[in-house]
């Protein structure tokens, strides 16, 4: 017996499983192969669509691994896991809408500016351009979870246990998101914009120091990418710095139209738009994931990428300053752009 580790299966994930754990054609072992997994607490469960789920393929990975099991167990289909995976009830009752909005305010952007405390929100917007602050795209994080190195050059101890020798580079990235004449600046952390641009912040940065760069505030032509996108947002919203932080973003066109239609209400005379009411025993991955507080380490995404993508953590929130704005070309210029905070 090898190590065991538990691993949660959402949604159609958990359904493609167990339809092919119950299609009696299908005899012998079950291995899987899933792309992009959250790891926590000696558990993996898949990351929504960033996640593929590949069982039993004919491919060299699950192929050489299944030659390795003793030939009793590559014959043998398991049925320790039978009783648990009786208990699955489908997925959740609710639809991924209404996890997404779960006990948050729905509102325009245009209220935002109405909020005097930190309020979870969700809107629908679209990305303008960047918003420039004086670190540039990315932030030196520990390489288990998303809180802020004390020294990008030293090693240290992280407070989550790890032993860190060298901090890598991990996104934060500030937009301006629109929606008709409102604007609002919103923070992007390392898993939504790894999700959106299918490599890590280290990967990049690593690319740009082969090419001789190494300035922050050289934003690489790939971050365009972020831009010009509509998509649905369940934010934190914090106005003492007049900004959101991004949790969790769908760019689902039906996604995003439903909550648009369904949960959005434009201005009214109240202070807040519709709150969606608390829902006990909503047993979502958001309840799991999705930490009350500024340094949350996990965020759900919700896209449609156009390729594969890394799903990293989520950064330590750090206070904005003031900034200016810009946005790139939306053609690729011959070279890389430097961007200055305005002061």
């Amino acid at each position: 017996m090898g190590n065991c580790i538990n691993c949660n299966l959402w949604e159609i994930y958990g359904s493609n499983f167990l339809a092919y754990y119950n299609d009696p054609k299908n005899n012998g072992a079950i291995v899987i192969l899933l792309t992009h997994a959250m790891v926590k607490d000696g558990q993996v469960s898949n990351a929504w669509s960033g996640s593929k789920l590949l069982i039993n393929e004919d491919i060299p990975e699950i192929q050489d691994f299944m030659s390795k099991l003793p030939t009793n167990e590559q014959k043998e289909k398991p049925t320790q896991s039978a009783k648990s995976l009786s208990n699955w009830s489908g997925g959740s009752q609710y639809s991924p809408v209404e996890r997404f909005v779960h006990n948050a305010k729905c509102m325009s952007l245009s209220q935002f500016c109405k909020i005097k405390h930190e309020t979870l929100c969700v809107t629908v917007a679209t990305t303008l351009k960047f918003a420039v602050s004086k670190y540039g795209w990315f932030y030196y994080g520990c390489t288990r979870c998303s809180s802020k190195a004390p020294n990008p050059e030293k090693a240290y101890e992280c407070s989550c246990g790890q032993k860190v020798e060298q901090p890598i580079p991990r996104y934060k990235i500030e937009i301006y998101v629109s929606n008709g004449e409102s604007k609002y600046r919103f923070v992007f952390w390392d898993s939504e914009c790894a999700a959106i641009l299918g490599m890590t912040a280290e990967f990049m940065h690593n690319s740009m120091v082969e090419n001789g760069e190494d300035d922050p505030m050289v934003y690489p032509d790939e971050l365009e990418m972020l831009l010009n996108k509509k998509m649905a947002f369940r934010v934190k919203v914090q106005p003492t710095f007049s900004q959101a932080s991004v949790w969790k973003l769908c760019d689902d066109e039906a996604f995003v139209k439903e909550i648009e239609n369904d949960y959005i209400v434009e201005d009214s005379k109240t202070e807040y738009a519709k709150l969606v009411p608390n829902k006990e025993n909503l047993e979502t991955s958001a309840q799991t994931l999705s930490a009350s507080g500024e340094n949350n380490p996990e965020s759900i995404i919700l896209m449609t990428p156009a390729k594969d993508v890394v799903i990293a953590d989520k950064g330590e929130e750090v206070d904005f300053e003031a900034s200016g704005a810009t946005q790139l070309s939306g053609t690729k210029p011959s070279k890389k752009i430097k961007i200055e905070p305005s002061s």
